[in-house]
């Protein structure tokens, strides 16, 4: 007698997290199909909490959309907004928890930022713990967001962009803070810190507005990001004792003042002017320093790098080194790039790991046999293992470099 097999659906007899949690795993648009399923994953689907709305997906765009008054163009925005309005109400009415509340999209007539206000309303009522808000308008003009979102409690993870307009904010518990392309002062900043304290997470980039800069009374922030746009910044003083990560790129002469944050793990430096002796004095400070990245730093000429507790260093771009001393017993990866003919004299009293290096010809470098001299001494100044990159970005190799790449046994790339 044969045995019949059923088909058993196990999946669908899980608990619901653990079924939202497998939609957060999907898109949008394949959870959404999900619905389609059973009356369970209907059910599933319409009380998933994350809301993610985002117009460029919705349009099959690959960058948000430019504010378009064509009919055709605001029919389609309206049917988003219709769909958003529609996901945001079966919420309120049904009275379910939301986690995440997404929206990116372009507002094509101002007239419509009522809807927008009632669904951050809605979203705050629901105690959402995640509000990553991007609502493009025309050009030179801001949408202003209503004043509820400056006083929910319940809110500890937020990202604001540019258009946007500031108040007095009250985010008790709020844990991530990312503020992009804004026009922001230092006095908002701070405001914002006071109203703040818990922050854990904070970052600045490319905004405008602010010249000195000052994070200090955040006693549990543990990472920081800084990356103004093209604008005049004066100074960026950090004081807290459990930063681990700290990241500032910053084209032009800025005081940074970061030795408070004697528990930092991990700093990166780009484009700033610092010079050798600051670099020197500020990383001796860090005794928990385990990965130094130093990006286009366009002074520094002799570097000396001397922290036991070092594992990781990346130095690249920096046009003016000459000379990179590494005393760091602990190192187990050390990366250099440099993107001119320039090469510097690196060595190593105290460093067990292989040097990973990497020079970048361009089509107006010089090489001539005294450069080929100096490559070659580079290799062999010491019995430290290099692994050596050579990336010639020209559209011929000048002959010498084909004599030399021969007789080494090195490929161009």
């Amino acid at each position: 007698m044969d045995e019949k097999i059923y088909a058993v659906d196990r999946i669908s007899d899980l608990p619901d997290f653990i079924l939202h949690h497998i939609l957060s795993l999907l898109s949008r648009k394949e959870a959404a199909k999900t619905g389609l399923l059973s009356k369970k994953w209907n059910c599933v689907w319409s009380s998933f909490p994350v809301l993610d709305f985002n117009q460029t997906h919705y349009l099959n765009l690959h960058s948000p959309p430019l504010p378009d008054t064509r009919p055709e163009s605001q029919k389609r925005v309206e049917k988003f907004m219709n769909d958003v309005d529609k996901s945001i109400s079966r919420f309120h009415k049904h009275q379910l928890p939301m986690q995440k509340f997404i929206l990116n999209m372009t507002l094509v007539d101002f007239k419509l930022a009522s809807l927008v206000h009632k669904w951050i309303g809605m979203a705050l009522e629901h105690g959402v713990k995640e509000i990553d808000l991007r609502v493009q308008t025309k050009r030179n003009t801001w949408y202003c967001l209503p004043g509820t979102i400056f006083f929910a409690k319940s809110t500890n993870n937020c990202k604001l962009e540019q258009p946007f307009s500031w108040s007095a904010l009250n985010y008790y518990s709020l844990q991530k803070l990312w503020l992009s392309k804004i026009c922001v002062n230092e006095e908002v900043i701070q405001a914002i810190f006071r109203s703040c304290p818990f922050i854990t997470d904070f970052g600045i980039t490319g905004c405008h507005g602010w010249k000195p800069l000052d994070i200090s009374k955040l006693p549990k922030l543990c990472r920081v990001n800084v990356l103004p746009l093209d604008q005049k910044v004066e100074i960026v003083r950090v004081e807290a004792t459990n930063l681990e990560y700290f990241r500032f790129r910053y084209s032009g002469e800025c005081l940074l003042d970061i030795t408070a944050c004697q528990n930092l793990t991990k700093l990166y430096l780009e484009d700033l002017w610092i010079t050798d002796q600051w670099l020197q004095s500020n990383i001796s400070r860090f005794s928990h320093l385990e990965v130094l990245g130093v990006y286009n730093c366009k002074m520094l000429e002799r570097v000396k790098i001397s922290v036991q507790s070092l594992r990781y260093l990346i130095i690249m771009s920096c046009q003016k080194l000459l000379e990179v001393d590494i005393d760091s017993p602990n190192l187990s990866s050390f990366q250099f790039d440099s993107l001119r003919n320039v090469i510097p004299m690196i060595s190593s009293r105290n460093a067990p790991c292989p040097f990973n290096l990497t020079l970048t010809l361009l089509e107006d470098d010089h090489i001539d046999t005294l450069w080929l001299h100096k490559l070659r001494e580079f290799l062999v100044m010491s019995n430290q293992r290099k692994v050596l990159t050579l990336r010639i970005l020209c559209q011929e190799v000048c002959p010498l470099m084909q004599v030399y790449l021969l007789s080494t046994n090195f490929s161009s790339a």
